[in-house]
């Protein structure tokens, strides 16, 4: 709980830059908290384009809320002093669909650009109200300042969001004599009753305006923490389920292939001996490359990975017959999905080698329903499906496997007639 707190403290104080931080236990430093609410030299990180958008929240106030200000205004004071007020609400609203469009669009800015942009919205908006407080006639022009004065909210909820509220504070503390100001200009005494009244509503919409930011920033900070906590915990179980599959589909196989008895074991112990080195050599290339990273994406299509993986099984004794013609629908499968069905043919291919009591199997690749399907048909032993549930090569190394990249797998196997294979995945 006091960790929260201290938190929720830190981002009040330094704003939505706080919001970088890690979600672990430990509570970072906030003077140490990189800004991730600007672009990154090296790439626009997803987190720095969610939390960028929060400032979308002031603008679309202000798209919103100049119309229907100056709306009240008109029904309350006619065409008096419209030519100013009028104006200031037309380029009020260009401005801020423009500034929301290239939040939206933009990649994000830096520190130096964004502290210069903040300023610079500060003082739009104070030329606007001295405009608007010097050009409206003294009898309406304390409610022609509310309209202006809409920006200066704005700027306020920016401010709280962007440096926390000491800064906003701090704005707050100006606005008191920059509002008598704007009263001394317009021709009215600082004391006048309706300018007075004025005054304190624009300073009290203010107020509102730092404190329900602040929430909305306390609301984000520790959404913003929640998701990324559950991320974090998400990919920590991929990870764990992917070194996994990299031990089952790699090491464990090769292992057991080693360990089956073959009829020539003793009358052929040296080129026995040689398979079994050529084998281990093999696999821990292919353990290298796994740990090491993701495959590069190559430019040959499914059909020669599929020969790759046919060529492999047959140092096990596998005779793989690959019914397959490369077309352009096979070059349309993007890498994610081009590996996960070649890395699930291979699973399925050595559970052949493993369960079938054959050696011999037909590997065919169609177009079907909108994506590629791969089959891999047997005539081995089979199995009954209610005898021998799914272990771990089926329902993770090509079940799951299909899964995370929007595919299917299916397993057809009766006893005697053996085992048909089918994955599939969209183009």
């Amino acid at each position: 709980m006091s960790e929260s707190v201290t938190f929720v403290r830190a981002m009040l104080r330094k704003g939505s830059s706080v919001l970088g931080a890690s979600p672990a236990d430990e509570v970072p430093d906030p003077d140490s908290v990189p800004d991730w609410r600007y672009r990154e030299d090296s790439a626009d990180l997803l987190l720095t384009r969610a939390i960028r958008y929060s400032a979308l929240g002031p603008l679309f106030y202000r798209v919103a809320a100049f119309p229907k200000v100056y709306i009240g205004f008109l029904v309350a004071n006619g065409s008096a002093g419209i030519v100013p007020v009028l104006s200031t609400t037309i380029l009020a609203v260009l401005l801020n669909v423009f500034a929301v469009w290239w939040v939206v669009r933009g990649r994000g800015i830096r520190a130096k650009t964004s502290g210069r942009l903040m300023y610079a919205d500060l003082a739009v908006g104070l030329v606007l109200t001295t405009v608007v407080a010097a050009t409206a006639p003294a009898e309406i022009q304390p409610f022609a300042i509310d309209v202006a004065w809409t920006w200066l909210v704005g700027t306020v909820a920016l401010w709280t969001l962007s440096s926390g509220l000491p800064a906003a504070f701090l704005l707050l503390i100006a606005a008191l004599p920059f509002r008598a100001f704007l009263t001394w200009i317009g021709g009215l005494p600082i004391d006048h009753p309706l300018a007075v009244s004025r005054s304190v509503g624009c300073m009290v919409a203010l107020v509102v305006a730092m404190v329900t930011t602040a929430g909305i920033l306390i609301l984000l900070g520790i959404g913003t923490r929640f998701a990324l906590g559950i991320g974090m915990r998400r990919g920590q179980r991929a990870e764990r389920l992917r070194t996994q599959r990299v031990m089952h589909d790699s090491v464990l196989q090769t292992l057991e292939a080693m360990g089956m008895e073959a009829p020539d074991d003793d009358s052929a112990a040296a080129r026995r001996l040689a398979e079994m080195r050529a084998a281990a050599r093999a696999q821990a290339a292919e353990l290298r490359r796994e740990l090491t990273g993701p495959d590069t994406p190559s430019t040959r299509g499914l059909a020669a990975d599929l020969a790759e993986v046919a060529t492999e099984m047959a140092r096990d004794g596998l005779r793989t017959q690959l019914v397959a013609a490369e077309t352009e629908e096979d070059y349309r499968l993007s890498h994610a999905r081009r590996t996960a069905i070649r890395d699930a043919v291979r699973e399925a291919l050595r559970n052949t080698v493993k369960h079938a009591g054959t050696k011999q199997v037909v590997l065919r690749v169609e177009e079907c329903e909108g994506g590629i399907a791969v089959i891999a048909r047997d005539q081995g032993t089979g199995f009954s499906m209610l005898d021998r549930p799914p272990g771990f090569g089926i329902s993770q190394s090509i079940m799951a496997r299909l899964a995370e990249v929007g595919g299917r797998g299916t397993i057809d196997s009766h006893p005697g007639r053996g085992t048909r294979v089918t994955l599939w995945v969209p183009h």
